[in-house]
């Protein structure tokens, strides 16, 4: 993994979570190829995907109200740019952190991830390439 300042218990918390999507019956697990993602980059012309939230910026964890608020700004912002997603929450399957409301963006490459990651204030975001393997990209 690159270098971070992120500490291990994070980390560690990011390679256990179970990255949701609504309405599916599967979720995005790091480092293991999701065969499900195909028909949705079929669908969406796409061979690239980024889970992506708002919630809980540089891992401070904010009250419900103002996570909330982020996504909705998140996805407006989304929205502006022309961008289409898929809602999702991030799940700590061990319930040592809180879900966080997500998004998982069709067609967004990794320097375009790490860009709006970064203009959230996350400390990594989710990228999916065209192997559907998700890999963790650290932005901190």
């Amino acid at each position: 993994m690159a270098e971070t300042v992120l500490p291990e218990p994070l980390l560690q918390a990011y390679q256990t979570t179970q990255y949701r999507l609504r309405d599916c019956d599967w979720f995005l697990q790091l480092g293991q190829v999701q065969p499900a993602l195909a028909p949705y980059y079929q669908r969406h012309a796409v061979q690239c995907a980024t889970y992506l939230t708002a919630c809980n910026p540089l891992g401070e964890l904010l009250p419900d109200h103002l996570n909330e608020r982020r996504m909705v700004q998140l996805r407006q912002a989304l929205q502006r740019a022309g961008w289409s997603w898929l809602d999702g929450c991030g799940h700590d399957p061990l319930g040592n952190w809180p879900g966080e409301d997500s998004v998982l963006v069709w067609g967004m490459q990794a320097s375009t991830a790490h860009a709006w990651g970064q203009q959230w204030n996350q400390n990594a975001v989710v990228h999916c390439g065209a192997d559907m393997v998700p890999q963790l990209i650290l932005l901190r």
